[in-house]
């Protein structure tokens, strides 16, 4: 077994430290935080950011983007058990979404950000769309239907995991994550067993790729 040197691990150490500092502060703020503002809030000097990033806009994309590496991975896997997975799945979504802040919000629904963040903005939107592919196709298959799931399944499954549905329950309802889990469950469950029902694909959806899902629903979270 090798041990990584001393100097290594103390660099791996600062840099998590930045970009944790980074991402809570633009969280609590906004996407336009300035390098000043970042540098002050990580307690380092504005050339070592430069050093480290390059740009204001690599240095916000990295935070965010080890952050939603982690968000990715906490979702639970399919355990057997649907309805408990599904439950699983809301609540995970939606606690870590409530977590989430304004600033990221705010980055998600802009359509005017520099070059750097939009191709970060798009990156997540696909690795969003992906999962939400394969939880929308899980409960599909596991009700016994083969293919592809409905873009009615899709959206709505989509739509209630999103971080804009947890900050629409907060901030407009005034209510808290764990009702937003409990309405994207319903939601889901109730979209399923309608879907479910004869003839109800072929009158109101086609089968749906990841690509088709709406704006709102792509937009993670």
């Amino acid at each position: 077994m090798t041990t990584r040197p001393l100097a290594e691990v103390k660099r791996q150490a600062a840099l998590e430290h930045v970009l944790t500092a980074a991402r809570r502060y633009v969280i609590e703020n906004s996407v336009d935080a300035t390098m000043d503002q970042l540098a002050e809030a990580s307690g380092v000097s504005r050339r070592t950011l430069f050093r480290l990033f390059g740009t204001r806009e690599k240095l916000i994309a990295s935070a965010f983007q080890a952050a939603m590496t982690h968000y990715l991975r906490s979702l639970p896997p399919f355990c057997g058990d649907v309805d408990q997975w599904l439950r699983a799945t809301c609540e995970t979504a939606h606690r870590m979404n409530a977590s989430i802040g304004p600033g990221y919000w705010e980055m998600a629904a802009r359509t005017d950000l520099p070059p750097d963040l939009a191709t970060f903005q798009r990156s997540t939107r696909r690795d969003w769309n992906d999962r939400i592919l394969e939880i929308a196709a899980t409960l599909w298959h596991e009700q016994g239907h083969r293919g592809p799931p409905p873009d009615a399944l899709l959206t709505t499954v989509g739509a209630h995991l999103s971080s804009h549905f947890t900050a629409a329950v907060i901030i407009d309802a005034g209510r808290d994550w764990q009702t937003a889990s409990a309405l994207a469950h319903a939601a889901i469950t109730g979209t399923i067993g309608f879907l479910s029902a004869p003839g109800q694909v072929t009158q109101l959806d086609s089968p749906a790729t990841a690509e088709q899902v709406s704006g709102d629903a792509r937009t993670h979270d």
